[in-house]
């Protein structure tokens, strides 16, 4: 397992083929959405956690997100939050069976070759971003003169993001480069006072746009792709920031 401390409240965590054997889940589990095992590995990483990176997140109420990685691994953003744990856990594996159109024969997530190590923390979400081979496959592909399947490649449409509070959307402009050619607006449920931050891809490279999505995975929950839920939020949430949210709160920062 590798660790990556965001903040006190959020922290990352990368499994491989190695960490999910050792714990007796396989993706079929995920697949499954068999919550008894994702929950028993949710308290070993936990424990790891707090010995690894000194993070501690008391109470039995978080947020978990996984996402697929290129390698083949498991990206786990873990935060406290205010969901209910069986339904949070309930997502977590509707979520990574999603993002995998079948599972491996061993039912087991294969590790890159020796990329492991050496690979950077990267969200990779299927509804965040494209979801393409690996280059070697791409190759061999390309060798044999196949085309990719379209179950290959998923593409995005406008991506929805929740956070806690404004604070946390502060941090993450705080850090953020200045948004060109990607709109965005924030909202707020008075509810239960929650934000939301609405993305739409406009003219910006998919580089500056995957490195917002992975930025914004460190400081908020993904929400939805769907554009019935924007509609959704648009008609019932309150404006806080209606258009270039994150450049006017950068303005300011």
């Amino acid at each position: 397992m590798e660790f990556k401390k965001i903040n006190d409240r959020r922290f990352q965590c990368r499994l491989d083929e190695e960490d999910l054997e050792d714990n007796n889940i396989s993706l079929d589990d995920f697949f499954k959405n068999d919550t008894d095992k994702i929950h028993s590995l949710l308290e070993v990483i936990m424990e790891e956690a707090e010995k690894n990176i000194g993070v501690t997140l008391s109470g039995e109420v978080m947020s978990l997100q996984l996402a697929p990685q290129p390698d083949h691994s498991i990206l786990l953003t873990v935060s406290s939050g205010k969901e209910d744990l069986g339904n949070m856990l309930r997502k977590a594996g509707e979520s990574i069976s999603k993002a995998f159109s079948k599972p491996e024969k061993s039912n087991v997530i294969k590790n890159g070759e020796g990329t492991f190590k050496d690979a950077p923390f990267e969200t990779f979400g299927d509804s965040l971003d494209k979801f393409e081979l690996p280059d070697a496959q791409t190759d061999e592909l390309k060798k044999t003169g196949q085309k990719k399947k379209a179950s290959n490649v998923i593409k995005a449409g406008c991506g929805v993001f929740r956070l806690e509070s404004l604070n946390d959307f502060e941090e993450m402009c705080t850090v953020s480069s200045r948004t060109w050619g990607i709109t965005n607006a924030l909202y707020k449920n008075k509810e239960d006072d929650t934000y939301y931050l609405v993305l739409e891809k406009g003219r910006c490279s998919e580089e500056k746009y995957r490195s917002l999505l992975n930025l914004l995975m460190e400081y908020s929950v993904f929400d939805s792709s769907k554009e019935e839920r924007v509609a959704f939020i648009r008609e019932h949430y309150s404006v806080v920031i209606g258009s270039n949210a994150i450049n006017v709160v950068k303005k300011y920062m």
